[in-house]
């Protein structure tokens, strides 16, 4: 692994415990946490509050869950799945009564589904964590009662949305009355402080059947939001199996449907394949070669994806998708030359917080959080200072399809944490925010890190593509930062693709975290993203 003649951030180094994180105070959560002889689920759990105050345009309790942890005293992985599930009123009979013909990106029609987060806190927790959740929660509560220096994107997100936000009471006077003008002003919100004040003394219970979900239906209720006390009280996670690939050598981790996790997987095999059948082409890091068939692999897993993931009752069988031979096949489809499919693209807009921890016990977790686009619906619960998710637009409003709204289903989910092991061990632990955008980041990183032999950070700051349409009317497009070459530009448009060159560093590109576990030496690598405001950081 090297980083040599790179002239960006260097990678963090640690010995007994490390944390990456999209915002530099959550990520000193962590370690602190690490430091007063936590473990890794317990960092994870203060890393996921903390962002709820740092972050709350990415993430919060309003919105759902996903993590792998790895536990070392068990040798074994244990998957979580924290998506909430539609609510008992939210029936394609409510929205046709409303003549919508898809869900609300914003407003109360946009609740619809049950916050699942605080539960996969306590599902982590419960059987893996060691310190108290009141000791845990602590650098989250004093974040949002004292209050603490904007970031940058959290500002950003506020002058962006000021207009969507200002149509909530609850929001207005929170993020735009109150909320920070300018990167580093100081924001407090005393409400969520002493909703996680009551989560720590409470538990679970407090939020799905107490007075946080007597506080949520109340404001559900007023902004013509379905979703119900009854609907939190009945919530209940999932531990499960991770869903398993290969990837050059590696066993490749991510979560089952109801994620597109198996996108990921499917196109690392796809590409892999794609190399050895095709082994005397250049496919150097930010050559058209190898962006042509890394974009061409991710339009053949998403294709496989849109066929297969739905809630985990209804999802079609995707096994046979990770056989050898299916993935070969796909490989063999793709022309090194020109496009060989009609891309598969959505309109995709998720804003999400992925981070990691590893400690010194040699435990790791690949944690996922979010209330899906910014802010989620723009719908605040005011007793409670926090905002609820919009996730329950992936719905559609069509009967008879993996993704038709029914309730009790579960949506689908973009949120994917993953791992790479190594002689069946963590290697590397590693994710991104960036809604569909994921899978491409993670075929990205991995090749970076696991081919090239680049350290985390490395493969982090170097340039980015993601495949994507900005408007549903509009063609697909391959979204690339500048840093991208002009030879490399000139290929891929000599093979097809349609170009939309971004900024140097562009946040679309989603926000990614890698911690590299080299047990060889005993040493930890960690990496994080440029394009966010978070930090890698060691013990």
């Amino acid at each position: 692994m090297t980083s040599d003649a790179y002239p960006g951030r260097p990678a963090a180094l640690g010995s007994r415990g490390m944390v990456t994180a999209p915002h530099a105070l959550a990520a000193q959560a962590g370690v602190t946490t690490l430091t007063n002889g936590g473990n890794a689920a317990d960092a994870a759990i203060a890393i996921a509050a903390s962002l709820t105050a740092l972050y709350p345009h990415m993430t919060g309790i309003g919105g759902d869950a996903f993590f792998l942890y790895y536990d070392a005293a068990s040798d074994a992985i244990h998957a979580y799945n924290g998506s909430g599930a539609a609510a008992h009123e939210a029936t394609l009979d409510f929205y046709a009564a409303r003549k919508d013909s898809h869900i609300p990106e914003r407003s109360g029609a946009a609740v619809l589904t049950v916050p699942g987060a605080v539960d996969a806190w306590y599902a982590l927790h419960e059987r893996f964590g060691t310190l108290t959740m009141e000791s845990i929660l602590a650098p989250a509560i004093g974040y949002a009662q004292a209050g603490a220096p904007a970031a940058r994107s959290f500002v950003a997100a506020i002058h962006r949305l000021r207009d969507m936000l200002s149509q909530d009471d609850a929001a207005r006077v929170l993020l735009v009355e109150h909320g920070p003008r300018r990167t580093g002003d100081r924001f407090a919100n005393p409400a969520l402080a002493q909703t996680l004040r009551e989560i720590a003394k409470g538990g679970r219970r407090y939020w799905y059947e107490g007075e946080a979900a007597a506080a949520i239906d109340r404001c559900c209720r007023s902004v013509g939001s379905p979703l119900r006390a009854r609907d939190l009280a009945a919530h209940r996670g999932l531990f499960t199996q991770p869903c398993r690939g290969h990837f050059f050598g590696c066993a490749s981790l991510t979560m089952p449907p109801n994620s597109q996790g198996i996108a990921a997987l499917v196109a690392q095999q796809t590409y892999e394949a794609y190399c050895e059948q095709h082994g005397d082409l250049q496919l150097a890091d930010g050559s058209a070669q190898r962006v042509h068939a890394q974009s061409e692999a991710i339009g053949y897993a998403y294709a496989d994806r849109d066929a297969c993931v739905g809630d985990p009752r209804d999802a079609a069988p995707w096994a046979p998708l990770l056989d050898g031979a299916h993935t070969r096949a796909l490989a063999q489809a793709i022309d090194p030359n020109a496009l060989a499919q009609e891309p598969v693209a959505h309109v995709d807009a998720g804003d999400t917080a992925y981070f990691a921890c590893v400690d010194s016990g040699g435990n790791a977790v690949s944690f996922i959080q979010s209330l899906f686009h910014s802010f989620g619906a723009g719908v605040v619960v005011p007793e409670l200072g926090i905002a609820l998710q919009n996730r329950g637009t992936a719905f559609e409003l069509t009967a008879g399809t993996l993704r038709s709204l029914v309730p009790g289903r579960r949506p689908f989910h973009t949120l994917m944490p993953c791992m790479l092991l190594r002689d069946g061990r963590p290697w590397l632990v590693y994710g991104s925010m960036g809604g569909e955008g994921q899978p491409q980041t993670a075929l990205q990183l991995t090749t970076r890190i696991l081919v090239d032999g680049h350290d985390p950070q490395t493969a982090i700051e170097a340039p980015r593509w993601r495949f994507t349409r900005d408007a549903t009317a509009e063609p697909a497009q391959l979204h690339l930062e500048a840093r991208f070459s002009q030879a490399c530009r000139a290929g891929l448009r000599a093979r097809g693709h349609e170009l939309h060159v971004l900024g140097d560093f562009d946040e679309s590109m989603g926000h990614a975290g890698a911690i590299c576990i080299d047990r060889e030496r005993g040493v930890l690598v960690g990496g994080a993203d440029p394009r966010g405001d978070g930090a890698a950081l060691g013990l």
